[in-house]
């Protein structure tokens, strides 16, 4: 009698306890699955909003054209310093100290002088400018020498235009040289912004130059 007590309420308590422990897994489940589809819809609709409020104004039509003169020069240089050993290796045998010296100054040239060459004319070059309206925020990018994008916030009030501008420089940003071209512009506003085309012409032909000399 004891033992057929026992094994009935072992069985009641075995069924009862499957349906709480299923219910409390899934709805854990469900509440890990609610999360993350909550986090992953708020993290996506902030970078959507981020990518929104930028607005491309400008792009540099020589872009694809630099990229790829780039990589052909980079991949020259690695190809020269893969390949440097050997011709010195080779020159070495004929035994003349001229043709070494003519091989190693040809090889450094292309493997060396021309990335670096390449790198100094096309710094300046803006590939983009983004605008962000909220923040009157201007986003010049640009490439370095690994061909990564470098990426220079200013504003109006930080452009700079020299009086006599150097090589493939048409503005200062924050003291940065930038090249870029007015008629890739969306906008000829934002270029006449940058340019100061909008601000007041100060018509004095050297007044307060002759008034100091009279005094």
């Amino acid at each position: 009698m004891l033992r057929f007590c026992a094994q009935s309420s072992f069985y009641n308590s075995r069924t009862l306890l499957q349906p709480l422990t299923h219910k409390q897994i899934t709805s854990k489940l469900k509440s890990i699955s609610s999360n993350i589809s909550v986090l992953s819809r708020n993290y996506s609709i902030k970078l959507k909003d981020e990518d929104n409020k930028l607005e491309c104004i400008y792009y540099g039509p020589l872009t694809p054209q630099i990229k790829g003169v780039k990589v052909f020069s980079l991949s020259s240089s690695a190809a020269g310093l893969l390949a440097q050993p050997i011709i010195i290796r080779e020159a070495a045998t004929i035994g003349s100290t001229s043709l070494i010296v003519a091989l190693c100054s040809v090889v450094g040239f292309f493997t060396f002088v021309t990335p670096v060459l390449l790198h100094v004319i096309t710094k300046k070059y803006v590939t983009e400018i983004h605008y962000d309206p909220a923040t009157s925020t201007y986003t010049a990018t640009t490439i370095n020498f690994f061909l990564a994008k470098k990426k220079l916030d200013f504003k109006v009030e930080d452009v700079e235009v020299p009086d006599i501008p150097g090589a493939f420089t048409t503005m200062k940003a924050k003291g940065t040289p930038l090249f870029i071209e007015a008629r890739h512009f969306s906008d000829p506003l934002h270029y006449a912004k940058m340019m100061g085309y909008d601000k007041p012409m100060d018509f004095k032909l050297g007044g307060d130059d002759s008034d100091s000399t009279s005094k």
